[in-house]
C-alpha cells in the first residue's frame, strides 16, 4: 500500500483529480427523479463487472423501489483520491477501501460513524450479523466505520498432483504425500522434500517460499502465536522474542537456498493471472493465497480444475466428486506450534462514508442491501470468497464457486483468526514491514537488526501521529 500524505493541504488538485478520475465517458445515465449516490470502488477488470452487477440489481430492484440510483466508478488509487475529494468537500457517497485503510480515515475524522445507521436499517446490522473478527474489524475505538463488500482469509494451497508424483521422496523423509503439513516444521520438510533443480542445478521447483508471493510474508506472525502491537501501551513491539522467531524463519529459506537462488527463481516466474502463475505452473508446491485463487484456476487453467477443454464446471455437483477431479487443494496454514490450531489472517475490504457525503442514509441503504445474507452470498460466490456474515446458507457451502470455501469459512470463525493490528499508520507500518523482510530474506540484516531499526522509526511516527491527534482534539473542542 502507498503512504497517505497530509493530503489536506492538497485541496487545489481536488478539482484536477476529480475530473481526471471521472470524466464524462465513466458516468452512467440517471433516471430522473432519483437520489443519485455516486460509489468509487477500487477493483478493476473481472472483479469490478462482478460488482457492477450487484450495483445493477440494486438500481433495478431495491434502489428502484427507494428511489435510489448508485452511480459505479471503478477508480485506481481510490485512498489517496477519497481524502483528497474529502478534504476538499466532495467525497462520494461510498467508497470502496482496504481494511488498511480504514483505521488511518476514522482517526483522522475522514469517515462517518454508522452505529446510528446499522442500529436503524432493517433489519438492524448488529454484532451478531457479522462473524466476530470481522465485525471487530470494521471498528476503531469503540465505533463502526465501516461494513464490508467482501472479505477473505489466508489458507495452503497445495498441488495435490505434484505431491503424488514425489510420494517417494516425501515418504523417504518419512512424510505422508496425501495430506498438507500440520506445522511449520513440517512444512520446512514437504519443502524441501519437493524441490527440484535442473541439469545446470538452478532450482526449478520450490516446495515453498515465505516470499512468493509474499503476499502475507507482512503477517508471518500471526502464524507464530505473536504481535507487532501493544495498543494497551500504543507500543510497537517488532522485537518481541516470536516476532524475532517467525522472521528468522522467513530468513532461514535465505540460508539454506541461498538469497540468490531465490532471486534468480523469482525472476522466472510468470504473471499473477496468468497460466504461468507460479502455483498453476508447477514451479511452486504449496503457497499462501486466498480463497479467489480458485477463481484465477478456473478462468486461466482450468485443466488444473480436472476440466477437459471447453467443459464447465457445474457447482451443482457433488462436493467430493469436484474435489476428487482437481489437481489442487486447500487447507490451514500451519502454525509453529502444533497446539494452535486454524491460524489465519482475515482481510476485508470495506464499504464506507466519507464525511461530507450528500447522501448518507441512502448510501446507507445500498451497504445495507450489499449485506443482506442473498446479496453477499451471491457476490462473494462470483468473487469466489467466503462470506463475512454469521449465517450463510447450505447452497453457498456445498454449491460455491470455490469448492473449498468451507475451509475459508471455518478458519474466518476461529478463535485464531486475525485481523490488522489497529494502528492508524498501518501503511507506514506495512511499508517498514516489506523494507525490513527484503533485508532479511537478501541476507543483508539480520531480524533482530532491520525489526529494531523499523520499531524506532515506527514508534516515532506513531507518537508524532499521536501527538498530532491530540493537538486536532484540543483545537476542536
Amino acid at each position: 500500500m502507498k503512504h497517505v500524505k497530509p493530503v489536506f493541504y492538497a485541496l487545489l488538485i481536488v478539482p484536477a483529480i476529480v475530473l481526471l478520475a471521472f470524466g464524462p465517458s465513466s458516468v452512467a445515465p440517471v433516471p430522473r427523479g432519483r437520489v443519485i449516490v455516486d460509489y468509487w470502488e477500487k477493483w478493476t477488470g473481472t472483479e469490478g463487472a462482478q460488482m457492477k452487477q450487484i450495483v445493477d440489481d440494486f438500481n433495478n430492484t431495491a434502489g428502484r423501489e427507494k428511489n435510489i440510483f448508485v452511480r459505479f466508478v471503478s477508480t485506481a488509487d481510490i485512498e489517496q483520491k477519497t481524502l483528497v475529494a474529502t478534504a476538499g468537500g466532495v467525497p462520494p457517497d461510498i467508497a470502496g477501501l482496504y481494511d488498511g485503510n480504514l483505521d488511518q480515515y476514522a482517526a483522522m475524522g475522514a469517515l462517518m460513524p454508522l452505529d446510528d445507521l446499522a442500529a436503524h436499517a432493517d433489519p438492524p446490522i448488529t454484532a451478531q450479523t457479522y462473524k466476530p473478527i470481522y465485525w471487530e474489524g470494521c471498528h476503531y475505538k469503540n465505533h463502526l466505520y465501516a461494513l464490508i463488500s467482501t472479505p477473505a482469509d489466508v489458507a495452503l494451497h497445495y498441488n495435490v498432483k505434484l505431491m503424488r508424483e514425489n510420494a517417494v521422496a516425501l515418504r523417504a523423509a518419512g512424510l505422508d504425500p496425501d495430506r498438507p503439513p500440520r506445522s511449520i516444521d513440517e512444512l520446512d520438510q514437504y519443502s524441501l522434500a519437493l524441490e527440484h533443480r535442473n541439469a545446470q542445478g538452478n532450482l526449478d521447483r520450490a516446495g515453498y517460499l515465505p516470499t512468493v508471493p509474499g503476499w502475507y510474508t507482512n503477517q508471518t506472525f500471526f502464524w507464530f502465536g505473536a504481535s507487532i502491537w501493544d495498543a494497551g501501551r500504543e507500543k510497537f513491539t517488532l522485537t518481541d522474542p516470536a516476532v524475532l522467531k517467525a522472521f528468522d524463519w522467513v530468513q532461514s529459506y535465505s540460508r539454506r537456498l541461498g538469497a540468490k537462488t531465490i532471486t534468480d527463481f523469482k525472476s522466472g516466474l510468470g504473471g499473477f493471472d496468468t497460466p504461468q502463475n507460479e502455483f498453476m505452473a508447477g514451479q511452486v508446491v504449496m503457497e499462501q493465497q486466498g480463497p479467489w485463487m480458485a477463481n484465477f484456476i478456473y478462468n486461466q487453467l482450468p485443466a488444473m480444475d480436472g476440466l477437459k477443454p471447453g467443459e464447465i464446471d457445474d457447482p451443482s455437483q457433488p462436493l467430493a466428486k469436484r474435489r476428487a477431479r482437481m489437481d489442487w487443494a486447500v487447507a490451514p496454514f500451519p502454525s509453529a506450534d502444533p497446539a494452535l490450531h486454524e491460524v489465519t489472517y482475515c482481510a476485508f475490504d470495506t464499504l464506507v462514508i466519507p464525511v461530507g457525503a450528500r447522501h448518507p442514509k441512502e448510501a446507507f441503504d445500498f451497504i445495507a442491501y450489499i449485506n443482506r445474507q442473498d446479496v453477499m452470498e451471491k457476490l462473494c460466490n462470483l468473487h469466489s470468497k467466503n462470506s463475512p456474515l454469521a449465517k450463510v446458507s447450505d447452497a453457498f457451502l456445498n454449491h460455491s464457486k470455490n469448492p473449498y470455501i468451507d475451509v475459508f469459512e471455518k478458519l474466518a470463525r476461529s478463535p485464531n483468526a486475525r485481523i490488522l493490528p489497529q494502528v492508524p499508520i498501518w501503511t507506514e507500518v506495512d511499508d517498514e514491514l516489506t523494507n525490513a523482510i527484503d533485508r532479511i530474506a537478501l541476507l543483508k540484516a539480520t531480524p533482530l537488526e532491520a525489526l529494531t531499526q523499523a520499531q524506532e522509526r515506527l514508534q516515532k511516527h506513531y507518537d508524532l501521529f499521536a501527538a498530532r491527534q491530540r493537538q486536532r482534539e484540543a483545537e476542536r473542542k
